[in-house]
C-alpha cells in the first residue's frame, strides 16, 4: 500500500513541483504550525498537541540537502506543556521512497480514517475519527515522510546520496538528531517503528544511530522485508517463503481442503513448505515423478489450487500467478498487500495483472484525507502539493535518478561480497545492533495474509541473524489477521495497540510473554 518491495505506482509519479524544485537549487527554510486538541480514551480526557513543520538535513558535500516534513503529537498537561521525559517512537512507511501517509491515517495516530475493511471503498466524502487505539497515552509520535515524498523536498545534488540504501539510512538518521536536538529529547525514551522497506530502513537505523550516539529502547518491524536476495531471482527459498500464506490466503476464500482452524492450517503449511517442498524443490530435475506429483497434490491440499496447475508449474508457484489462479473460477484476483480481498482483473489469461485490486480501493481514501487532515485541521499551508511517492525512476540504475541498491554492512558480516553487497541485506545490521546493545528489543509484526512481505518468510530470516544463544529472546513475534498494513481492520488494530503497550512496558526478560511465534517440530536430520 504505498510502500512495498518494488511499488507500482510510485514509477510515473514526476510533477510539475519536480520540475520547479529543479529549475530552482534552493530548499524552503523550516517551517512548523502547532494546534492543540483533546482525545478520550477509555473515559479519560487526553490533550495533546499536533505538530506539522519540516527539518533540514544535510547529506555529504550538500548542505543543506533535503527538507524533511514531519507530523508529531505530543501528550500534554492542561497548561498546554510537554513532557521531555515520556517515550517519542519515530515512525515511517517505506517504499522505499514513499510517504508516510498510510501509517499516519491508519495506524496509532490519534485520529484514524473510517473505511470499509478488504473491501471496495467508495469515491468521497471519506470520514476521520478519533482513535482509541492510538499510542499517544504511551508515547509521543512523530511520523516522518522520506526525502522527495509526501511533503518532504530534495535538492537534485542530493539525489545520488538521499535515494539510496545507505544515505536514506544516515539521511533519517540526521533527522532523529536534528528532531531531539530541537525538541529538547535526547533523553527521552527513543522508538523505531517501520513498515514494509521501512523494516529494511529501520534494521539498518538501529544500527546507525548507535554509531551516530542514539541508543534506541525498542525497535518495532511490521510487514517485513529484510534480506532481499530470495526476491532477486526466486531461488528455492522464495517458493518456501511465500507458501503459509498462500496457504492462509486460501484458507480465508474457502478454498483450502483442510476443516482445521486456521493457527493449525498454517502450522501444517510451515511443516509442508520446510520440509516436504523444500526437499523436493532442492531436488530440482533430479526428483523422480512419482514424488513430484504427491508434493503436488499437497501443495493443492493446502492451498486451493489445482494439482496439475501446480505440477506443471515445476511446483514453483509465483505470488502474482497464485493471485490470478486462486479465485480464477469467481472471474477475480486477491491482492497484493492483503489476500483478503479479491476485485476484477481485464485480462483473466495475462500473468500480469491490470492492476492491484487492494491498492485501487485504498490509495485514493488515505491520499484524499491525509491531504484534508493535514491542510484543513492541522494547518499545514505551504506548496508543493503532497507527493504519495518520490519521483525516481524505478527502471534507472543511474544514481539520482533511480533508487541504488548497494548496501555496506557492518565490519565482519560474513560475505563474500567484501561487505559491499547489491541489494540491501540488513540481518547483519539487526544482529549487530542487538549485539552492541544486548538490553535492545525487537517486536516483529507481520499479517497471515500479506502476499506482498510474506510472514514465513521474515521467520527463515531472524531464524538466520547469528545472535548468541542469550539475545535471541530480544526479539518477539506477533501475528494479525490482516495483510500488509495490518492495522486496517480494527480487530488487528485493537490487537496491534495492546501487544505495542505491552512491549513498551516490558523489558527484554519480559518479551516470552508477547512472543507468538509456535514452536516447530524439530527437523528430522539423519546422516
Amino acid at each position: 500500500m504505498g510502500d512495498a518491495v518494488n511499488e507500482q505506482q510510485g514509477t510515473q509519479q514526476a510533477t510539475a513541483t519536480g520540475a520547479a524544485q529543479k529549475a530552482s537549487p534552493k530548499l524552503p527554510e523550516p517551517y512548523e504550525k502547532t494546534t492543540w486538541h483533546s482525545i478520550a480514551i477509555d473515559g479519560r480526557e487526553l490533550r495533546y498537541n499536533a505538530t506539522v513543520g519540516t527539518i533540514n538535513i544535510d547529506s555529504g558535500k550538500v548542505k543543506p540537502a533535503a527538507s524533511i516534513f514531519f507530523t508529531a503529537f505530543s501528550l500534554t498537561d492542561d497548561s498546554g506543556e510537554t513532557d521531555p521525559a515520556r517515550p517519542v517512537t519515530f515512525i515511517f512507511n517505506g517504499g522505499p521512497g514513499s510517504s508516510t501517509t498510510f501509517l499516519l491515517m491508519g495506524s496509532i495516530a490519534p485520529k484514524r480514517i473510517d473505511v470499509p475493511d478488504a473491501a471496495p471503498v467508495p469515491a468521497a466524502p471519506y470520514h476521520l475519527e478519533d482513535n482509541p487505539y492510538t499510542l499517544l497515552p504511551d508515547s509521543d509520535l512523530v511520523f516522518i515522510d522520506a526525502a522527495g515524498a509526501g511533503f518532504s523536498e530534495i535538492l537534485d545534488a542530493a539525489k545520488p546520496s538521499l535515494w539510496s540504501v545507505d544515505g536514506d539510512v544516515a539521511g533519517f538518521s540526521a533527522f532523529i538528531r536534528a528532531y531531539l536536538s530541537k525538541y529538547h529529547r535526547w533523553n527521552s525514551p527513543k522508538y523505531v517503528l517501520g513498515e514494509s522497506y521501512g523494516t529494511t530502513r529501520g534494521a539498518a537505523l538501529a544500527y546507525r544511530l548507535q554509531q551516530d550516539g542514539v541508543a534506541l529502547n525498542g525497535l518495532t518491524l511490521i510487514s517485513n522485508i529484510l534480506d532481499y536476495a530470495y526476491t532477486l531471482d526466486t531461488s528455492d527459498q522464495f517458493y518456501i517463503g511465500y507458501f503459509p500464506t498462500f496457504a492462509s490466503v486460501a484458507k480465508y476464500h474457502g478454498h483450502a481442503a483442510s476443516d482445521t482452524e486456521t493457527a493449525e492450517h498454517l502450522q501444517q503449511a510451515r511443516a509442508f513448505a520446510n520440509g516436504p517442498l523444500r526437499l523436493a524443490l532442492a531436488a530440482g530435475a533430479s526428483l523422480d515423478d512419482a514424488t513430484k506429483r504427491r508434493v503436488a497434490e499437497r501443495y493443492a491440499e493446502l492451498t486451493g489450487l489445482d494439482a496439475q496447475y501446480v505440477y506443471d508449474s515445476d511446483l514453483r508457484v509465483v505470488d502474482m500467478r497464485f493471485r490470478k489462479e486462486l479465485l480464477r473460477g469467481e472471474e477475480k484476483i486477491v491482492g497484493r498487500y492483503d489476500g483478503r480481498v479479491a476485485g476484477y482483473d481485464l485480462d483473466r489469461v495475462n500473468d500480469e495483472e491490470t492492476f492491484v485490486v487492494d491498492d485501487a480501493f485504498l490509495d485514493p481514501a488515505y491520499s484524499s484525507l491525509c491531504n484534508a487532515y493535514l491542510r484543513d485541521e492541522l494547518g499545514w499551508d505551504r506548496i508543493p502539493e503532497r507527493r504519495g511517492f518520490a519521483d525516481f525512476d524505478w527502471s534507472s540504475t543511474e544514481p539520482g535518478k533511480g533508487w541504488t541498491w548497494w548496501h555496506h554492512q557492518p565490519e565482519g558480516t560474513k560475505s563474500s561480497w567484501g561487505g559491499n553487497i547489491p541489494f540491501p541485506n540488513v540481518l547483519p545490521d539487526l544482529a549487530a545492533a542487538v549485539a552492541h546493545q544486548p538490553t535492545l528489543k525487537v517486536l516483529i509484526g507481520n499479517g497471515i495474509y500479506d502476499l506482498c512481505t510474506p510472514f514465513f518468510q521474515t521467520e527463515y530470516d531472524i531464524d538466520h541473524l547469528g545472535l548468541p544463544k542469550p539475545l535471541r529472546g530480544n526479539i518477539a513475534f506477533t501475528y494479525y489477521p490482516a495483510g500488509h498494513m495490518l492495522y486496517s481492520s480494527k480487530e488487528s488494530l485493537a490487537k496491534f495497540c495492546n501487544d505495542l503497550k505491552r512491549f513498551y512496558n516490558a523489558d527484554v526478560s519480559g518479551l516470552a510473554d508477547i512472543n507468538e511465534r509456535p514452536v516447530q517440530p524439530a527437523q528430522d536430520i539423519r546422516l
